[in-house]
């Protein structure tokens, strides 16, 4: 998960009026779950561990079916 991809997702981070905002978009740029955060590195980590939670979840979902 370097570079902002993680698992077929971009995380993006951006500066909000009060903080940052982050968002995780999937290879048709369409948002999978968005969020804020105080800081810059609060708002990447958010988005990085979102897009991580994301994808394992999608894994699982494939393996159960």
């Amino acid at each position: 998960m370097r570079d902002g991809q993680g698992g077929g997702y971009a995380v993006i981070v951006q500066p909000a009026r009060e903080g940052w905002t982050w968002a995780i978009t999937d290879l048709e740029a369409r948002v999978a779950a968005s969020g804020e955060a105080p800081d810059r590195e609060g708002a990447w980590r958010n988005g990085m561990l979102a897009a991580s939670t994301i994808d394992a979840l999608r894994r699982q979902a494939r393996r159960r079916f």
